[in-house]
């Protein structure tokens, strides 16, 4: 089982977030809104959803990769 993030997530922020996964396995993504989260298995289908639910929410995307848009 691999560890993505830890939850409840003290980061909660209004901005979508884009995190990678934990550890040896690291090839997972989850885009975070609030407390609910997508898993993709690329950052390429990871920030093209981020950005879907940032434009729905008026929101930042903010990514873990160091990315960061309006």
């Amino acid at each position: 089982m691999a560890i993505i993030l830890n939850f409840p997530s003290s980061r909660m922020s209004a901005a979508v977030r884009v995190e990678r996964e934990r550890g040896d396995l690291g090839g997972g993504w989850i885009v975070l809104a609030d407390a609910v989260g997508d898993l993709h298995g690329d950052f390429a289908s990871a920030i093209r959803n981020a950005h879907q639910i940032a434009a729905e929410l008026g929101v930042a995307v903010r990514s873990s990769a160091g990315v960061s848009a309006p």
